[in-house]
């Protein structure tokens, strides 16, 4: 990941030395998302005075801890959102919500309880963290651990809810009444009081209709049973109903109350939150450095460090306690140092070392390294294979290109750092290029480590004043590097000796060292095979060119027949949708009539035979489905999306049984479309679906009673259709079904609601209902 708001070569060499791993292990020791959020907001590229701040907090916090006073680390909810829509005229936010900003406060009044435990430098910000104590009183009076309104809210709300729990209970007391009347026993299908259209109803049997004087609210989906509201308990219903309103909106009018005093603290919240951000950032920090071993950096003004003990933070993390150190120092006595030495032999790891804990340092962490550092403005890094084949650059040439734009922008207060420089072409010409590419860094002051396996390199070191000349350690017996930085002597590369002792022939490797002690090249063998190769590179040429001509033609033609097909089709898709949108038109007009039609009251019957007659030409549709799929075919359960197989198919009822969900069930062949594509899933057990959190659109109220639930829901329509949404997604839970029948309901009776559905598996299933918005 680049680095935000950098120059290129800054970003290049933040990539280069992989410091976005540095930035990931560190927000992992981050406890919330603020102090996530300041990390990912710390740049290295800052003056010398921010870079000395950072460090003086990370210093600051250390003696604290060290004394025993560390910080809070818990987890917080993330309010910035919250915030932002508190400070809207009339906004409400619900009661989770506002537990989340009274957690905030909570932490905040924690984190300036722990500033003051010691006095120091900072000390002083526990002014600035310290809550409004008003609201925090406020909101804790008012809310539970769930966000749900206390009776303490209000003394009218604890009033309403006392007066609703003396209606519920007088009018459950009559109706359990009618349940225990002797001569109106086998009345009942269950002595069960539930609730419907928020009214408490008896379950009668259907068969004793008329026995008892009451109203229907609602039948059973076999028909047994009838839902019925006796006349003796209208009033006592209306009473409850009237007495449930009333707490709805005293409820609405104290949150509504609770977000305006939000809104009116917000700025002192937002700043409170930056600074424990930053807290819990270097606190991360500290934590950080105890896992790779790092102390406290020292970084001086000077464009030079001399450093003992250089560690590569990432391998620290990755290997604690085995990760060799070494000495390392430039800008004083020497501006260039010219590492040599064997492949594997930790030259690279140096190079990213040096600079990845001068980054580390200029972003307030511990380094793992002793000694003082050098603030650098400038960084730049040509490490690894940058070929890009998108854009035609080979190994050297992209290592040419990023050489450019060093040597275009470095100068005396910059941090140079080149692995195998002159690598990837000739090592005649590559060594000549590494050496002008030195030279002139040299006298542009640079402090430059570079790496090389080059002869010509380590001439150029040991007669150049101004450069060092270190080698990487090699055990020639064991075959395996020491990791060590030898000062003064150049490192062999050993490649003969490496691959004689893995086992490399022996007439190989003698040949090999005879070659290698006569390098001289062999000129005008390779002049005279010069002309057949050039001879034999433009044949190849004009092929290709003859090669490219031709397919340039073949796609022009292939272009030209796909835009005449997508004509085709545009064409026709066209001519189908203005016929469908017709035909749509005319039926919803005649829909409307027919509905308005049965809301008047007047010739129903008319009505009724209207919709029939738009129903036919889909009854007529259906009813020439007449081929079953075969047994063992895959497809698409349609109602659900559900992928399943055919078990067993009934032609004299044209349906089809398949395997759902662990059960067998029969279901119409019409809802069963073959796709012998799809793969039928195993069985999980259970239904996944997305958490209301990762969906701002989707409400849940699973736990809920149900007038609660229905309030709920219409508060949350009302939003939908404020903010244009077309569509939400109500969370009720399959359990007994009470919710779920209840949001079918609301869709059915609210005019806002043009459509309801079950969500699909993956989205929820039965458990989620889809409400398309008019």
């Amino acid at each position: 990941m680049a680095v935000a708001g950098v120059a290129p070569w800054q970003d290049s060499f933040w990539r280069a030395l992989d410091a976005s791993d540095v930035r990931s292990a560190w927000s992992q020791h981050c406890g919330h998302i603020y102090g996530r959020r300041h990390v990912a907001a710390t740049t290295p590229w800052v003056a010398l005075a921010e870079i000395h701040d950072r460090l003086n907090w990370l210093a600051w916090l250390s003696q604290r801890f060290s004394a025993g006073f560390p910080l809070p680390v818990s987890d917080l909810p993330d309010v910035d959102t919250l915030l932002v829509l508190a400070q809207r005229p009339g906004a409400v936010l619900s009661g989770r919500d506002l537990r989340a900003v009274l957690d905030v406060l909570t932490a905040q009044k924690g984190y300036a309880a722990a500033l003051r435990e010691t006095r120091d430098a900072l000390t002083g910000l526990a002014g600035e963290l310290d809550p409004p104590v008003a609201l925090l009183r406020r909101l804790s009076a008012a809310l539970d651990e769930e966000g749900e309104l206390l009776d303490t809210a209000s003394a009218d709300l604890a009033l309403l809810r006392q007066r609703l729990r003396v209606s519920r209970n007088e009018l459950q007391r009559f109706l359990q009444g009618f349940l225990r009347n002797r001569d109106w026993q086998e009345y009942w299908q269950d002595q069960v009081i539930v609730q419907r259209n928020e009214r408490y109803v008896l379950p009668l049997k259907a068969s004793h209709k008329g026995r008892i004087k009451a109203i229907v609210h609602d039948r059973s989906a076999s028909g047994e049973t009838l839902f019925v509201e006796p006349l003796a308990a209208v009033d006592l219903n209306n009473q409850l109903v009237q007495d449930r309103r009333a707490e709805i909106q005293e409820q609405e009018r104290i949150l509504r109350a609770l977000s305006a005093a939000v809104g009116l603290e917000v700025p002192g919240i937002v700043a409170a939150l930056r600074h424990m951000g930053r807290l819990d950032a270097v606190r991360a920090g500290l934590e950080l450095g105890d896992a790779c071993g790092g102390i406290l950096p020292r970084v001086d003004a000077a464009a030079a460090f001399d450093l003992q003990a250089l560690r590569h933070p990432l391998l620290c993390l990755r290997q604690p306690g085995q990760v060799v150190g070494n000495a390392l120092r430039l800008g004083a006595d020497a501006q260039q140092l010219v590492i040599t030495g064997p492949n594997t032999g930790g030259k690279t790891a140096i190079l990213k070392a040096l600079g990845l804990n001068h980054l580390m340092a200029y972003m307030g962490l511990p380094v793992t390294a002793e000694g003082t550092l050098g603030y650098f403005p400038k960084c730049f890094a040509v490490i690894g294979d940058a070929q890009d084949i998108h854009t035609d650059l080979s190994t050297f040439s992209a290592q040419v290109q990023r050489l450019r734009k060093v040597l275009e922008h470095a100068d005396a207060h910059s941090l140079v750092l080149l692995d195998e420089l002159g690598n990837g072409t000739d090592p005649r010409e590559g060594g000549a290029l590494a050496q002008a590419v030195a030279e002139a860094l040299l006298a542009a002051k640079c402090c430059t480590l570079l790496t090389s396996h080059l002869e010509v390199m380590k001439r150029y070191a040991l007669s150049h004043a101004g450069v060092a000349l270190a080698g990487m350690g090699f055990d020639a017996e064991s075959l395996k590097p020491t990791y060590r930085l030898l000062w003064g002597v150049g490192g062999a590369s050993q490649g003969l000796v490496i691959a004689r002792r893995v086992g490399m022939p022996a007439p190989l490797m003698n040949r090999a060292e005879a070659l290698y002690a006569d390098d001289r090249e062999d000129w005008e063998r390779w002049e005279a095979q010069r002309g057949t190769l050039l001879q034999a590179a433009r044949q190849a040429m004009d092929e290709a060119v003859l090669a490219r001509d031709e397919a340039t033609r073949v796609a022009r033609r292939l272009e030209r027949e796909l835009g005449a097909a997508r004509q085709e089709r545009d064409k026709a898709a066209a001519a189908a949708r203005a016929e469908w949108e017709d035909i749509l038109a005319t039926a919803r007009q005649q829909v409307r009539q027919a509905i308005a039609a049965l809301k008047s009251g007047r010739d129903t019957q008319a009505a009724t035979a209207a919709l029939q007659r738009l129903e036919a030409p889909f009854r007529a549709e259906e009813q020439r489905v007449d081929s079953l799929p075969a047994v063992g075919a895959r497809g698409l359960f349609l109602p659900l999306r559900q992928v399943t197989q055919v078990l067993r198919a009934d032609p004299a009822q044209h349906r089809v049984q398949i395997q759902l969900r662990g059960k067998q069930l029969w279901v119409p062949a019409a809802q069963f479309a073959v796709d012998a594509t799809l793969q039928v899933p195993k069985e999980k057990g259970s239904t996944q679906y997305a958490t209301p959190e990762d969906h701002p659109w989707r409400l849940d109220l699973r736990g809920q009673l149900r007038e609660d639930a229905l309030a709920a829901l219409r508060r949350h329509v009302d939003g939908a259709v404020a903010a244009g949404r077309r569509q939400v997604e109500i969370l009720h839970g399959k359990g007994n079904g009470v919710l779920a029948e209840m949001v079918r309901e609301f869709a059915g009776q609210d005019p806002r609601v043009s459509q309801w559905r079950m969500a699909r598996p993956e989205h929820g299933g039965g458990g989620v209902s889809e409400l398309e918005l008019r």
